[in-house]
């Protein structure tokens, strides 16, 4: 009989028993050889017991053969690598040596040079005032009428004291000359005439300590007409007429002057160097746009802070901006431009091509061999949509601009304009190199 045999793992076979009249299918389990021998040899007529045995033996040793043939061949054969990345298309420029003007860009806020608080220095009920919310004033022009009845009759009270002083100093100078005589004459004691003479000198000390309350009286009445002590912008009315306001404690308005105008704003430390150098040689030009506007208007830095804040890295800088038509005003956001001086034979790249990073600012330099290298760099000043670089790239070498995505150190790049066909645009747009 033909015996067929079906492993666990695909592989079959059949059996020759020639004294058999049928076919056995026999499947190999995961098992021992002893194991399926014998559940085999069970299943069978007891007369083909020794000789299915026998074939079932040689026919598992086959079989492990085989099967050990097919693994140390497949263990032959080593996988082969993953096949080279194809060279990475980027677009490049060179780095150039060029002047350029060293513009610092900043954010701002505009300032008034002056601010006052109108509070009046004398008590009374406000009567009139003549300036209206927001109006411009000049410098002298009347601004606020405190009742000024009680500082009149003070006034006439101080002249009253002043004229009794007077005609009491009169009599106590006289006096003092006719007992001058008398004195001499030793007509009356030295201690009469002593006294006389302390009369005439507190007399004089009276006199003036009432002339000077006169002179405070004629200050109070002044002050109750209050004046404007500059020119500029009034602020809201904080008092209405009729009420009453207290000596150096009522605020009646505010008058800020906007002519010209500073403008304060904060630069990178790393400018400090060059604005201390270029501040050195004088006012330094600069150029402000408020937020929203075209406009732009020209001023100059007029100060530089004498510290740099540990905090932020920055230095506080301040701006003067004349301001005729009061075209600005106090608290805006503005857009600062200060032109510091020139950088003489710069290096210039793309801006394009800086990147930033956890180490700091870099950029992919193309080798001789066409391949990336990275290197961190130092930048300096922007111009025309290029950057300074200090540090890490010389002139002539080319740096990519575009494509840095897929980039790696020696990764292999060709350039697009290189590996575009003749008369065909890249599919990479970036900058011109010159431009």
């Amino acid at each position: 009989m033909n015996l067929y045999l079906r492993s666990s793992i695909g592989i079959s076979m059949f059996v020759a028993a020639p004294h058999a009249k049928s076919v056995v299918n026999v499947r190999l389990a995961p098992r021992g050889a002893g194991a399926w021998i014998t559940s085999l040899a069970t299943a069978l007529p007891p007369r083909l017991h020794e000789k299915v045995a026998e074939d079932l033996t040689y026919a598992g040793m086959f079989t492990l053969c085989c099967l050990l043939a097919v693994t140390l061949t497949a263990c032959g054969k080593r996988p082969q690598g993953p096949p080279p990345r194809p060279p990475v298309v980027v677009q490049t420029a060179a780095a150039v040596p060029m002047d350029a003007p060293v513009i610092i860009n900043a954010f701002g806020t505009t300032e008034d040079q002056q601010s006052v608080d109108i509070i009046p220095q004398v008590s009374g009920v406000l009567l009139k005032t003549f300036v209206q919310e927001g109006g411009l004033v000049t410098n002298g022009q009347a601004l606020f009428q405190i009742d000024e009845r009680d500082y009149v009759a003070q006034v006439r009270q101080a002249e009253g004291r002043v004229a009794a002083g007077r005609a009491n100093l009169e009599l106590s100078r006289g006096t003092l000359e006719r007992n001058r005589e008398l004195h001499e004459q030793n007509m009356i004691s030295s201690e009469s005439f002593d006294l006389l003479k302390t009369k005439l000198a507190a007399a004089q000390a009276q006199l003036q300590i009432d002339e000077a309350a006169l002179d405070l009286a004629r200050l109070n009445l002044g002050r109750c007409t209050l004046v404007a002590p500059l020119a500029g912008v009034c602020s809201k009315l904080f008092v209405d007429d009729g009420n009453l306001v207290a000596a150096h404690q009522t605020r009646l308005t505010n008058v800020r002057s906007y002519d010209p105008l500073y403008v304060e704003f904060s630069a990178s430390e790393q400018y400090l160097a060059v604005l201390r150098a270029e501040f050195a040689r004088g006012p330094l030009r600069l150029e402000v746009n408020p937020r929203g506007s075209t406009n732009s208007y020209a001023g100059e830095l007029t100060f530089l802070d004498n510290a740099v804040n540990h905090q932020s890295g920055t230095i506080l800088l301040r701006g003067r901006v004349p301001n005729p038509e009061l075209t600005l005003w106090s608290g805006q956001f503005v857009e600062v431009r200060v032109f510091a001086g020139e950088a003489r034979a710069a290096t210039m790249v793309p801006e394009s091509a800086v990147q930033f990073g956890k180490d700091g600012p870099y950029l992919f330099v193309v080798t001789k061999s066409n391949q990336a290298e990275l290197r961190l760099v130092k930048p300096g000043v922007r111009y025309n949509n290029r950057l300074q670089i200090i540090e890490g790239v010389t002139p002539g070498e080319k740096v990519i601009v575009l494509g840095q995505l897929m980039l790696f150190p020696g990764a292999n790049v060709v350039d697009a304009a290189q590996a575009a066909p003749p008369g065909a645009g890249s599919d990479l747009v970036g900058i011109e190199e010159g431009k």
